[in-house]
């Protein structure tokens, strides 16, 4: 295969990246346009393609075939081979544990008509591909007649390709000089090429996406999206800070964050410092909107109090949507003061919403359905923590003082040690002997997660909670083929913030601790930072949470958000459902179905529980990462404006940004 001279190979540094319109996300990956291609004939034989690089474009999109796509199924949560024929689509699921084709892709090529041994024969090789090289989604046609793949699109798992030995090869023209910045930062980060004049920074994908959306809420265009990843650190706040204010496009800078391990006085600290140095050295300074709350957020207030040299260029708003809404208002006032045209609506955002007309399709009679009451925890339930690095000591401690029964831990080479007067065992199996807990808390390196989960499902341990940011698609396969196969275990996660029950004392979890109070507002949210942020609203108002379900924001979360609902519909001490999403993929609309039938089901006479929701992402872009690889939307009804349609035409009342989400609850409350 034949290599353009156009193609450049990136240093070792740099991570591996998507082409097409998008890929899995991770800490390195900041690219927002396709810049990864291989030139040459589109047409692979299945010799060419055990050598497959990870990143394919195709010169030309002319070629004949039968439509397919080979991609990682978030209905089915296993891989699945679409294929479109002239009577109609075509399915044909994989096991992700082998490499090669199951028994029934005999009777699925025959259908396709042409040569299907020749067919079979080329898809194998791509199926073995994929699956070696940690591919994502493949798009393309397939030539029966003559067993030839043609107008291949690949998108690869960048989690799954740190552990292999491809080569990075990528066209830089195709980059912008602040995201190949900001990857040196190690940040999450899109520019916009479509406009935008606002600047903006904060941690966590769903807090981020949110920020975007409050700005359009209010009349404004963000110029980029950032998330700083899991937390802060002088590093990364001087890296993001960096990279905002060298933004040309920037007429203002919005700082939004809500602090979960996230300090905010970290944040100020190092805004602060950066803008003095950025001044002294004669550089040009932005007008900055910042709102920081939670962790340490007296602290950051103090700190941007104190900065009285910087009190003309930093203006502090603890609300979002007021914080919008100045942010907009000052960057109106400096765009006609540089004499710059503020940015406009983009034909794609104008565009028509495309709402399902149709119900989403999932399972909720299967063998792993039947563990839901699992999640229904009490004060007292014995709980195994796996791992005993910073994180899980940190969290430990925080918990048990709560009043979360921790009986021990376990972790390899620690043990016969102690940890807050509990005992650690060197594996697994041995303290779940001597414990018999029914939690085990995951805090294990992301590289050991999938097997952690797959080894606790096998023993049998009733919930499983686990934390590990970063798990590739292929492995998040593998575990949900272990739990859809038995009805003992429930696992919540992975790149989740875990769950919490007020009024039971149990956390489970990184969540802080403070914002939480007993309360009957249940909350269910893909994103861990929104859920903080919401039980922080809540507490504020005096309402509290009954329980806060973070599911996490991978494409495959082993606990969906129509399960939560659920349980939520069935808890007495539950008065109000608090329901938050993110663009891509269909868990809001299982939602809705779920919640549309409680209350089509009701007895007459019956007043139904109130649902409210939110989903983030209004301002995001077809194919694009946002921080995570839930984040993504492909198909026009997994849009967030088609979402927020679905949910309201089930009954839930939806606020337009999070910013209107708090009063929504509040009032939605005192109609009780």
């Amino acid at each position: 295969m034949a290599r353009s001279n156009l193609l450049c190979q990136l240093p070792k540094s740099r991570a591996p990246r998507y082409l097409d319109t998008g890929a899995r996300a991770n800490i390195h990956r900041s690219i927002s346009e396709p810049h990864l291609r291989l030139t040459g004939t589109p047409n692979w034989t299945q010799a060419d393609l055990q050598n497959l690089p990870p990143f394919i474009t195709p010169t030309s999109t002319s070629g004949s075939g039968i439509p397919f796509k080979l991609i990682a199924s978030r209905v089915a949560h296993k891989p699945m081979l679409e294929a479109e024929t002239p009577d109609g689509p075509i399915q044909l699921p994989l096991d992700v544990s082998k490499d090669t084709l199951p028994v029934e892709s005999d009777a699925f090529f025959a259908k396709l008509g042409g040569n299907p041994k020749g067919a079979k024969d080329v898809v194998q090789g791509l199926w073995k591909t994929w699956r070696d090289n940690d591919l994502l989604r493949i798009t393309g046609k397939l030539d029966v007649g003559s067993g030839k793949l043609n107008d291949l699109h690949v998108v690869a798992d960048d989690f799954g390709l740190y552990r292999s030995n491809l080569k990075e090869l990528a066209d830089a023209a195709k980059v912008h000089p602040l995201e190949t910045q900001a990857e040196a930062g190690r940040l999450f980060y899109h520019k916009s090429r479509e406009g935008g004049n606002i600047a903006c920074y904060g941690y966590g994908a769903g807090i981020a996406m949110s920020t975007m959306d409050a700005l359009l809420g209010a009349g404004g265009k963000a110029a980029n999206f950032l998330d700083g990843g899991g937390g802060a650190t002088e590093a990364n706040v001087r890296a993001a800070m960096g990279v905002i204010t060298s933004d040309p496009d920037a007429d203002v800078i919005f700082i939004n964050s809500f602090g979960g391990l996230t300090k905010m006085d970290l944040i100020a600290e190092g805004m602060v410092k950066f803008l003095r140095e950025r001044r002294d050295a004669g550089e040009r300074l932005v007008p900055i909107v910042a709102r920081l709350r939670g962790t340490g957020e007296e602290s950051a207030a103090q700190i941007l109090k104190d900065a009285t040299d910087l009190s003309g260029i930093i203006t502090v708003i603890p609300d979002l949507k007021e914080a919008a809404e100045a942010a907009v208002r000052i960057a109106a006032q400096e765009a006609e003061k540089n004499g710059t045209e503020l940015p406009k609506p983009s034909a794609a955002e104008q565009a028509p919403v495309a709402v399902r007309d149709t119900p989403v399709t999932f399972s909720r009679d299967g063998q792993y359905e039947q563990t839901l009451g699992n999640l229904k925890v009490k004060n007292g339930d014995p709980v195994l923590m796996l791992g005993l690095g910073g994180a899980a000591k940190l969290n430990a401690k925080i918990a048990s003082d709560y009043g979360t029964n921790i009986v021990g831990f376990a972790a390899p080479n620690k043990g016969g040690q102690e940890f807050i007067g509990k005992p650690v065992y060197g594996s697994m199996g041995e303290a779940i002997k001597e414990l018999k807990p029914r939690i085990a808390s995951l805090f294990v390196p992301v590289h050991a997660a999938a097997d952690a989960m797959i080894d606790a499902i096998e023993a049998e341990i009733p919930l499983i909670v686990a934390y590990a940011e970063g798990i590739p698609t292929r492995d998040q396969l593998r575990v949900q083929a272990a739990l859809r196969s038995q009805n003992k275990s429930r696992v919540v996660g992975a790149n989740c913030p875990g769950v919490i029950f007020p009024h039971e004392r149990v956390k489970l979890g990184i969540q802080p601790l403070p914002v939480h109070s007993p309360g009957d507002i249940g909350i269910v949210s893909r994103s861990g930072t929104i859920s903080y942020d919401l039980a922080a609203q809540t507490s504020a108002l005096g309402l509290g949470q009954s329980a806060v379900y973070g599911l996490g924001g991978d494409p495959f979360p082993c606990t969906r958000t129509w399960e939560a609902v659920q349980l939520m519909i069935e808890d007495p001490k539950t008065k109000v459902i608090c329901i938050v999403g993110e663009c891509g993929g269909q868990m809001e609309e299982e939602a809705a179905q779920v919640y549309a039938e409680y209350v089509r089901n009701l007895p007459a006479g019956q007043v139904p529980k109130p649902a409210v929701g939110f989903v983030a992402g209004e301002a995001t872009k077809r194919g694009l990462m946002y921080g995570h690889a839930g984040a993504v939307w492909w198909e026009p009804e997994e849009r967030t404006l088609a979402k927020k349609k679905f949910m309201q035409n089930a009954g839930i009342t939806m606020a337009d940004t999070l910013g209107d989400l708090g009063a929504l609850i509040k009032q939605t409350h005192a109609k009780l």
